[in-house]
Protein backbone atom coordinates (compact mmCIF):
# COMPACT_ATOMS: atom_id res chain seq x y z
CA UNK A 1 0.00 0.00 0.00
CA UNK A 2 1.42 4.08 -0.44
CA UNK A 3 1.21 5.51 1.93
CA UNK A 4 -0.60 9.24 2.46
CA UNK A 5 2.77 10.51 2.73
CA UNK A 6 6.10 10.49 4.35
CA UNK A 7 7.45 12.04 7.18
CA UNK A 8 11.40 12.26 6.90
CA UNK A 9 12.76 13.70 10.05
CA UNK A 10 16.97 13.66 9.82
CA UNK A 11 19.01 13.88 13.27
CA UNK A 12 22.55 13.45 14.46
CA UNK A 13 23.16 13.99 17.95
CA UNK A 14 20.90 16.77 19.12
CA UNK A 15 17.99 13.93 20.94
CA UNK A 16 17.08 16.86 23.26
CA UNK A 17 15.72 18.60 20.12
CA UNK A 18 14.58 15.88 18.42
CA UNK A 19 12.34 14.83 21.45
CA UNK A 20 10.43 18.34 20.90
CA UNK A 21 9.83 18.40 17.41
CA UNK A 22 8.89 14.71 17.62
CA UNK A 23 5.75 16.24 20.05
CA UNK A 24 5.36 18.69 17.54
CA UNK A 25 4.86 16.46 14.90
CA UNK A 26 2.88 14.02 17.09
CA UNK A 27 0.59 16.59 17.98
CA UNK A 28 -0.02 18.25 14.36
CA UNK A 29 -3.39 17.48 12.16
CA UNK A 30 -3.17 14.94 10.35
CA UNK A 31 0.04 13.61 11.37
CA UNK A 32 -1.63 10.26 12.29
CA UNK A 33 -2.14 9.36 8.48
CA UNK A 34 1.56 9.87 7.96
CA UNK A 35 4.39 7.35 7.72
CA UNK A 36 6.43 8.79 9.94
CA UNK A 37 10.36 8.17 9.45
CA UNK A 38 13.24 9.25 11.45
CA UNK A 39 16.91 8.90 10.01
CA UNK A 40 19.51 8.87 12.44
CA UNK A 41 23.21 9.33 10.81
CA UNK A 42 25.76 6.79 11.90
CA UNK A 43 27.00 8.28 15.16
CA UNK A 44 27.53 6.21 18.60
CA UNK A 45 25.80 3.25 19.90
CA UNK A 46 24.31 5.52 22.67
CA UNK A 47 22.57 8.10 20.53
CA UNK A 48 20.17 4.65 18.90
CA UNK A 49 19.00 3.83 22.28
CA UNK A 50 18.35 7.50 23.07
CA UNK A 51 16.79 7.89 19.72
CA UNK A 52 14.88 5.17 20.47
CA UNK A 53 13.78 6.51 23.74
CA UNK A 54 12.18 9.88 22.65
CA UNK A 55 10.52 7.96 19.39
CA UNK A 56 8.37 5.67 22.02
CA UNK A 57 7.93 8.84 24.38
CA UNK A 58 7.07 11.38 21.89
CA UNK A 59 5.93 9.82 18.69
CA UNK A 60 5.45 6.17 19.31
CA UNK A 61 4.41 5.28 15.92
CA UNK A 62 7.31 6.51 13.82
CA UNK A 63 10.21 4.01 12.83
CA UNK A 64 13.90 4.43 12.90
CA UNK A 65 16.45 4.19 10.23
CA UNK A 66 19.89 3.98 11.37
CA UNK A 67 22.47 4.59 8.46
CA UNK A 68 25.53 2.60 8.30
CA UNK A 69 29.82 4.50 8.11
CA UNK A 70 29.34 6.85 5.23
CA UNK A 71 31.22 9.73 2.94
CA UNK A 72 31.97 12.63 5.02
CA UNK A 73 30.03 16.00 4.32
CA UNK A 74 29.62 18.89 6.18
CA UNK A 75 26.72 19.86 7.98
CA UNK A 76 24.61 16.92 7.69
CA UNK A 77 24.23 16.99 4.03
CA UNK A 78 24.70 13.18 3.67
CA UNK A 79 21.92 11.84 5.85
CA UNK A 80 19.14 15.35 4.65
CA UNK A 81 19.46 13.76 1.67
CA UNK A 82 19.46 10.21 1.83
CA UNK A 83 16.54 10.70 4.13
CA UNK A 84 15.07 12.52 1.24
CA UNK A 85 15.92 9.68 -1.10
CA UNK A 86 14.77 6.48 0.47
CA UNK A 87 11.39 8.36 1.50
CA UNK A 88 11.11 8.98 -1.87
CA UNK A 89 11.39 5.31 -2.87
CA UNK A 90 8.37 4.37 -0.73
CA UNK A 91 6.42 6.11 -4.08
CA UNK A 92 4.55 8.12 -1.39
CA UNK A 93 2.93 11.19 -3.24
CA UNK A 94 4.05 13.60 -0.60
CA UNK A 95 7.64 14.05 1.17
CA UNK A 96 7.35 15.84 4.21
CA UNK A 97 11.01 17.01 5.38
CA UNK A 98 11.50 18.20 8.79
CA UNK A 99 14.81 18.12 10.66
CA UNK A 100 15.33 17.65 14.23
CA UNK A 101 16.04 21.71 14.71
CA UNK A 102 12.63 22.25 14.05
CA UNK A 103 9.72 23.03 15.18
CA UNK A 104 5.78 22.96 13.61
CA UNK A 105 2.90 24.17 14.04
CA UNK A 106 -0.40 22.20 14.22
CA UNK A 107 -1.38 23.33 10.89
CA UNK A 108 2.29 22.44 9.12
CA UNK A 109 0.39 18.96 6.93
CA UNK A 110 -2.58 21.08 6.06
CA UNK A 111 -1.27 24.15 5.09
CA UNK A 112 1.52 22.20 2.96
CA UNK A 113 -0.85 19.94 1.08
CA UNK A 114 -3.18 23.53 0.68
CA UNK A 115 0.00 24.95 -1.07
CA UNK A 116 0.63 22.28 -3.34
CA UNK A 117 -2.75 21.62 -4.27
CA UNK A 118 -2.50 25.56 -5.07
CA UNK A 119 -0.02 25.86 -7.95
CA UNK A 120 2.18 23.86 -9.74
CA UNK A 121 5.24 23.85 -6.81
CA UNK A 122 8.84 22.00 -7.30
CA UNK A 123 8.95 22.60 -3.05
CA UNK A 124 6.20 24.60 -0.53
CA UNK A 125 8.55 25.84 2.12
CA UNK A 126 7.98 26.32 5.86
CA UNK A 127 8.61 29.72 6.68
CA UNK A 128 10.41 32.81 4.46
CA UNK A 129 13.87 33.81 5.62
CA UNK A 130 13.46 37.73 6.01
CA UNK A 131 16.28 38.78 3.66
CA UNK A 132 14.41 36.75 0.65
CA UNK A 133 10.95 36.86 -0.98
CA UNK A 134 8.88 33.80 -0.39
CA UNK A 135 9.74 32.26 -3.18
CA UNK A 136 13.66 31.32 -2.38
CA UNK A 137 13.67 27.95 -1.08
CA UNK A 138 15.31 27.15 2.54
CA UNK A 139 15.13 23.15 3.51
CA UNK A 140 13.72 23.33 7.48
CA UNK A 141 9.93 22.14 7.45
CA UNK A 142 9.33 21.44 3.64
CA UNK A 143 7.36 19.32 1.09
CA UNK A 144 7.44 17.99 -2.19
CA UNK A 145 5.22 15.94 -4.65
CA UNK A 146 7.57 12.48 -5.45
CA UNK A 147 7.32 13.71 -9.35
CA UNK A 148 9.08 16.68 -8.30
CA UNK A 149 12.06 15.48 -5.90
CA UNK A 150 12.75 12.87 -8.83
CA UNK A 151 14.39 15.55 -10.36
CA UNK A 152 16.43 15.45 -7.19
CA UNK A 153 17.38 11.88 -6.83
CA UNK A 154 20.09 11.44 -9.48
CA UNK A 155 22.47 14.06 -7.61
CA UNK A 156 22.45 12.17 -4.60
CA UNK A 157 25.27 9.78 -5.15
CA UNK A 158 28.86 9.60 -4.35
CA UNK A 159 30.45 11.97 -6.86
CA UNK A 160 28.70 14.54 -4.83
CA UNK A 161 29.17 14.18 -1.63
CA UNK A 162 33.00 13.53 -2.06
CA UNK A 163 33.09 16.67 -3.80
CA UNK A 164 30.63 19.04 -3.48
CA UNK A 165 31.60 22.47 -5.38
CA UNK A 166 33.52 20.34 -8.20
CA UNK A 167 29.95 18.28 -8.64
CA UNK A 168 27.76 21.69 -8.20
CA UNK A 169 30.41 23.68 -10.64
CA UNK A 170 30.67 21.35 -13.20
CA UNK A 171 26.83 20.00 -13.73
CA UNK A 172 24.76 23.42 -12.87
CA UNK A 173 25.40 27.20 -14.14
CA UNK A 174 26.83 29.59 -11.72
CA UNK A 175 24.25 31.43 -9.37
CA UNK A 176 26.23 32.87 -6.26
CA UNK A 177 22.45 32.67 -3.83
CA UNK A 178 22.30 28.67 -4.17
CA UNK A 179 25.19 27.66 -2.22
CA UNK A 180 26.65 23.77 -2.47
CA UNK A 181 25.34 21.70 0.22
CA UNK A 182 22.17 19.91 0.61
CA UNK A 183 19.50 23.28 0.31
CA UNK A 184 21.94 24.88 -2.36
CA UNK A 185 22.03 21.39 -4.32
CA UNK A 186 18.12 21.20 -4.02
CA UNK A 187 17.80 24.94 -5.53
CA UNK A 188 20.06 24.25 -8.38
CA UNK A 189 17.97 21.16 -9.34
CA UNK A 190 15.05 23.74 -8.91
CA UNK A 191 16.46 26.56 -11.07
CA UNK A 192 17.57 24.22 -13.90
CA UNK A 193 14.00 22.68 -13.85
CA UNK A 194 12.49 25.86 -13.86
CA UNK A 195 10.45 24.96 -11.17
CA UNK A 196 9.03 27.42 -8.19
CA UNK A 197 9.00 27.43 -4.63
CA UNK A 198 6.68 28.70 -1.99
CA UNK A 199 6.90 29.57 1.42
CA UNK A 200 3.99 29.57 3.97
CA UNK A 201 3.33 33.57 5.73
CA UNK A 202 2.92 33.21 8.38
CA UNK A 203 5.47 30.61 9.03
CA UNK A 204 3.92 26.85 10.30
CA UNK A 205 7.61 26.01 11.22
CA UNK A 206 11.09 27.29 12.73
CA UNK A 207 14.49 26.79 12.94
CA UNK A 208 15.50 26.21 16.37
CA UNK A 209 19.42 25.07 16.22
CA UNK A 210 21.96 28.04 16.63
CA UNK A 211 25.21 27.67 15.60
CA UNK A 212 26.92 28.42 19.00
CA UNK A 213 24.59 25.18 20.81
CA UNK A 214 26.98 23.22 22.70
CA UNK A 215 29.99 24.97 22.02
CA UNK A 216 30.12 28.14 24.58
CA UNK A 217 29.96 27.31 28.80
CA UNK A 218 26.70 29.29 28.47
CA UNK A 219 24.94 27.13 25.83
CA UNK A 220 26.21 23.96 26.98
CA UNK A 221 23.62 21.60 27.78
CA UNK A 222 24.42 18.02 29.68
CA UNK A 223 23.77 15.27 31.78
CA UNK A 224 20.93 12.86 31.26
CA UNK A 225 18.66 12.95 28.38
CA UNK A 226 15.43 14.03 30.85
CA UNK A 227 17.52 16.82 31.86
CA UNK A 228 18.66 17.58 28.69
CA UNK A 229 15.56 17.83 27.23
CA UNK A 230 14.04 20.32 30.14
CA UNK A 231 16.93 22.82 29.66
CA UNK A 232 15.73 22.70 26.07
CA UNK A 233 12.62 23.31 26.52
CA UNK A 234 13.01 26.07 29.24
CA UNK A 235 15.60 28.07 26.53
CA UNK A 236 13.24 27.83 23.94
CA UNK A 237 10.03 28.89 25.74
CA UNK A 238 10.98 32.75 25.28
CA UNK A 239 13.17 33.04 22.56
CA UNK A 240 12.87 37.12 22.18
CA UNK A 241 14.29 37.12 25.49
CA UNK A 242 16.84 35.12 24.76
CA UNK A 243 17.69 36.90 21.81
CA UNK A 244 17.67 40.28 23.99
CA UNK A 245 19.98 39.02 26.81
CA UNK A 246 22.88 37.78 24.18
CA UNK A 247 22.05 38.62 21.10
CA UNK A 248 25.28 38.46 19.15
CA UNK A 249 25.00 34.66 18.87
CA UNK A 250 21.07 33.52 18.88
CA UNK A 251 19.72 36.28 16.74
CA UNK A 252 18.99 33.53 14.31
CA UNK A 253 16.81 31.41 16.62
CA UNK A 254 12.72 31.57 15.46
CA UNK A 255 10.24 32.36 17.97
CA UNK A 256 7.94 29.53 18.18
CA UNK A 257 4.61 31.11 18.55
Amino acid sequence: MIPNGIVAVPTFRRTEMLALCLERISAAEESQDLDIRIFLDHSFPERLAETEHVRDEYCPNANIFHANPHILCPSGTWNILNSLRLSWETKAPLIFFIEEDVMIKPEFFKKHIEMQNSDDLFVSCGRKLSYFDDTFYSNPGTCYKAEKLALVIPHINDHYFSNQKAYIDHNFPPSPESGILDDGLIRHVMLAAGGKAKCAVPRIASHCGWHYYQKMPLYKNEGSLPDRIKWMRNFLSDIPARKREDPRYINDLEELA
